[in-house]
C-alpha cells in the first residue's frame, strides 16, 4: 500500500504520461486529476500529499482544498504565475524544476543568436520564394560569433549552461547577478561586472533573470539607449522583463541591431489570435513561441528531479522552494502522511 500520493495536475502528452507512470518512486502512488470525474476531484485534491504540474494549471481553489498537501512540485522554472503568496500562507513549500530545462534554453539561446547573425529567417524565405541572395547582398550583414562580448544577465541554472556552451564559441564572457557566483567565474571563463557596464560592452545580452517585481521592465528606453547600435538582445525568460515598445522603438529605428525572442507580453492573446505583436513585422527580428525549454530530454529531466524532490521532502530535505518562508510552518516534512 502506497504511503503518499501524488496528484499530476493539467493535460501531459500521452507518451509524458507513460515516463510519469513508469518512474514512481516506491511507496507513492500517482493519479492523474484530468482524469477523475467532477464530482470525484475535490476529494482526491484533499487527500493528496504532492502535487505536480505546471503553474497555469494549479488554481489558488484546488491549492485551498488541498488540505493534506506536503509540496507543490512544478515542473517549470518559473513560477510567476503561481500563487506563492496564497502557498505561502498556507505553509506549503512550492519548488520549481531545479534547472531541468536549462540545457534546452541554453540551446535555444545560441540558435536565436546564430539565427540573427547570420539571417537565417531572410535567406531562408528568401530562397522558398526562389531568390538567391548570395550575390545580392554580399553577406555583409552576417557576422561570426567568434570573439563577440556576451552579457549574461541572470546567472542562475540556465544563465551557467549558457556559459558552459559559448566557451567553444571562443567569445568574451560577462555576467551580472544579484548573486555573485565567484566560484564559476574562472571555471565557465566569466567574469562579473556591474548592469550597466555589461549594457554599454555587450555585442550579445542575453537575459535569463525570473519575474519579479524588481525585474518587470528591467530593460527599457534607458536601458536600450546604453547598448551599441550594433549589439542583439535575447529574451528567453518573460516577456514582461523588457518593455516591448520601448523595443520595437529601438528596433524600429535601428538603436540596437537585433533581437531574438521567446517570450511575450500579451502571450495569451497571441495563442488566441487576437493579437499580433508589432515586433513580429520587423525583418531584424528573431521570434519562437515560447518554447525554448521545452524537448523531450527536459520533460524526462523535470519527471526525475521532480520525483527526487518529492522524496526529498518526505525526509524533510526539500529542494529548489522558491518559498523559503513556508518552511517555517510548512505541513510537509513529516515520514507519514
Amino acid at each position: 500500500m502506497s504511503k503518499f500520493n501524488i496528484l499530476y495536475m493539467g493535460s501531459v502528452p500521452e507518451v509524458i504520461r507513460c515516463e510519469l507512470r513508469s518512474r514512481v518512486p516506491e511507496g507513492f502512488a500517482l493519479e492523474f486529476l484530468n482524469d477523475k470525474p467532477e464530482g470525484e476531484k475535490n476529494r482526491f485534491l484533499k487527500e493528496t500529499h504532492f502535487i505536480m504540474g505546471f503553474p497555469r494549471s494549479i488554481s489558488s481553489r484546488e491549492l485551498r482544498l488541498s488540505e493534506n498537501l506536503k509540496m507543490v512540485q512544478l515542473l517549470s522554472a518559473g513560477y510567476d504565475d503561481f500563487d506563492v503568496e496564497l502557498a505561502n500562507e498556507l505553509g506549503i513549500p512550492v519548488a520549481n524544476n531545479g534547472g531541468a530545462n536549462s540545457v534546452a534554453v541554453a540551446e535555444h539561446t545560441i540558435l536565436l543568436i546564430l539565427s540573427l547573425y547570420k539571417r537565417l529567417c531572410k535567406h531562408l524565405e528568401s530562397l522558398k520564394r526562389g531568390v538567391w541572395l548570395r550575390e545580392k547582398d554580399h553577406s555583409m550583414d552576417m557576422f561570426e560569433l567568434a570573439d563577440k562580448v556576451v552579457g549574461i544577465i541572470g546567472f542562475g541554472n540556465i544563465g551557467k549552461a549558457l556559459a558552459e556552451r559559448l566557451r567553444g564559441f571562443q567569445v568574451k564572457m560577462y555576467y551580472h547577478d544579484i548573486v555573485r557566483s565567484e566560484e564559476h567565474e574562472s571555471k565557465l571563463g566569466v567574469k562579473y561586472l556591474d548592469f550597466s557596464e555589461i549594457l554599454r560592452i555587450s555585442d550579445i545580452l542575453s537575459i535569463h533573470v525570473p519575474l519579479t517585481e524588481s525585474t518587470k521592465n528591467l530593460i527599457g528606453l534607458k536601458e536600450l539607449n546604453q547598448m551599441k547600435t550594433t549589439a542583439v538582445l535575447i529574451n528567453t525568460s518573460r516577456g514582461e522583463v523588457i518593455d516591448e515598445k520601448a523595443l520595437y522603438r529601438y528596433l524600429r529605428d535601428k538603436g540596437i541591431a537585433g533581437a531574438g525572442l521567446d517570450v511575450f507580453v500579451r502571450e495569451n492573446d497571441i495563442k488566441n489570435g487576437t493579437y499580433v505583436s508589432p515586433l513580429f513585422e520587423l525583418e531584424n527580428v528573431v521570434v519562437t513561441p515560447h518554447y525554448a525549454g521545452h524537448t523531450f530530454n527536459t520533460w524526462l529531466r523535470r519527471i526525475r528531479i521532480g520525483y527526487e524532490n518529492i522524496v526529498s521532502c518526505t525526509k524533510g530535505k526539500p529542494n529548489y522552494v522558491v518559498n523559503t518562508d513556508s518552511l517555517n510552518r510548512n505541513r510537509g516534512s513529516a515520514e507519514q502522511p
